[in-house]
């Protein structure tokens, strides 16, 4: 959705006695906040899209593998054993659990992996390819 720029001066002619005064702060200030809701709306996408990666990938290699060597380890007692349909579900169940655990812990080395894709996706030049 493209805005037309704001033009300075439109509030102050519009205003008239002691708040005309008061009428360019409140017109920089407003025109400051349209920037920075640009600005936020310009990267935004590519940083959410930034610690969603950062996000599966600890998930998949740190977090996963963690609770599946815990799983791995349960040794007990057949009443209280996991049974066949448990057994054969636990990889998807591990794998939703590490989403979460991720998604919810706000790990810092999720932090770290995604200011690091999106500072890499800012210098990398985009390559295309011919087939």
């Amino acid at each position: 959705m493209e805005t037309a720029p704001l033009q300075p001066g439109l509030l102050r002619t519009s205003i008239p006695g002691p708040a005309a005064e008061v009428a360019p702060r409140r017109e920089a200030e407003f025109r400051h906040l349209l920037d920075t809701a640009r600005a936020q709306q310009e990267r935004g996408p590519k940083a959410d899209e930034a610690r969603k990666a950062a996000e599966e990938f600890v998930s998949m290699v740190l977090v996963e593998p963690i609770l599946k060597q815990v799983r791995e380890t349960n040794r007990a007692a057949p009443p209280f054993a996991p049974t066949n349909g448990e057994k054969q579900f636990q990889s998807m169940l591990d794998a939703r659990f590490a989403r979460e655990f991720t998604r919810a812990a706000r790990f810092p080395l999720v932090d770290r992996l995604a200011r690091d894709l999106r500072s890499a996706g800012a210098t990398s030049h985009p390559t295309q390819i011919r087939v």
